[in-house]
């Protein structure tokens, strides 16, 4: 029941939880290509000096990608507000209809396990051929 309320809310939702969905979807894309540089075929093909570069250029990936990941952060916690926010009247609904809080909270935490789940799908994905052009 919590779960096709779930799949509902966010096929009817699809334009609010977008900006949320592509925003999961470029972090994890970004951090496998980041993740993955220095352990491609190309690169492991490289000569010593070549070699050395690409371990700093890793190195240097690495303390991108946390700063990256600062921003990603604070834009999915921007995301989440804006949907909770623009939602609150449905979330109001719900408990007058006589839903009780843990049910409305299990219909949230449904909601972005999906959401989470199908951008981390997809992001990978995005990510293993981001990857093959990169090399």
């Amino acid at each position: 029941m919590l779960f096709k309320l779930a799949v509902r809310n966010i096929q009817k939702s699809v334009k609010d939880f977008s900006i949320y969905f592509f925003t999961l979807v470029l972090g994890v894309t970004l951090f496998y290509l980041f993740n993955s540089m220095e352990n491609s075929a190309g690169v492991l093909s490289l000569s010593g000096s070549k070699m050395e570069i690409i371990k700093t250029l890793s190195r240097l990936l690495g303390y991108v990608s946390v700063f990256v990941s600062i921003i990603l952060g604070c834009l999915i916690v921007y995301a989440s507000r804006f949907l909770m926010k623009r939602r609150s009247g449905e979330f109001g609904t719900y408990l007058l209809l006589g839903m009780s809080r843990m049910s409305v909270t299990g219909v949230l935490l449904m909601e972005t396990l999906l959401i989470g789940c199908l951008s981390f799908i997809i992001g990978i994905i995005a990510g293993i051929f981001g990857a093959q052009f990169m090399t």
